[in-house]
């Protein structure tokens, strides 16, 4: 009877596991379709859309130094341009400079010139017009200083000869 008994336990304990292990597997099935997957598809997913963006990123990282050395390239370029063309026109504006303090340095080295004729030549006039009058002129001053009646008509000749080798204006 004991080993019947043990039978019969044996054989429920089959069936029970055997029943467990049923629901055990239908239930893994289930959770595995229903569950599991999509669980595993997402994070598959996820780790896709992880790795995607880890390389847009590393791509975008590596055309941004690519863009910014460009740049830098670009505006190192553009300042040497700049620095030459500024160069050429500060050159050009000095030599227009140049150009023009010469030409009015000429101008008024001719207006001087001019003037220094139009000078010496009515000074001339004046010393002709005046040359007459010096004797008399004279005559009076020393007769005056003198307090007598005096006639330089002898130097007078001398006089009006030192009066006009005598230079008014130089150049």
């Amino acid at each position: 009877m004991q080993i019947m008994e043990g039978l019969v336990l044996n054989q429920q304990f089959a069936i029970e596991f055997s029943i467990q292990l049923a629901l055990f597997l239908s239930s893994l099935f289930v959770m595995n379709l229903l569950v599991f997957k999509p669980l595993l598809e997402l994070i598959h997913i996820r780790e896709q859309k992880t790795r995607g963006l880890k390389d847009a990123a590393e791509k975008a990282k590596l055309k941004a130094e690519k863009l910014k050395a460009d740049y830098e390239n670009f505006i190192k370029a553009e300042h040497r341009t700049t620095s030459l063309w500024m160069d050429e026109e500060r050159k050009k504006i000095s030599e227009e400079e140049h150009r023009i303090t010469q030409a009015a340095r000429d101008d008024v080295g001719e207006k001087l010139n001019g003037l220094r004729k139009q000078i010496n030549t009515d000074v001339e006039k004046a010393r002709a017009d005046l040359s007459p009058l010096i004797s008399d002129f004279a005559s009076r001053i020393a007769s005056k200083l003198v307090g007598k009646t005096v006639s330089i008509a002898g130097i007078d000749s001398d006089l009006k000869k030192n009066l006009n080798n005598r230079p008014v204006v130089q150049g």
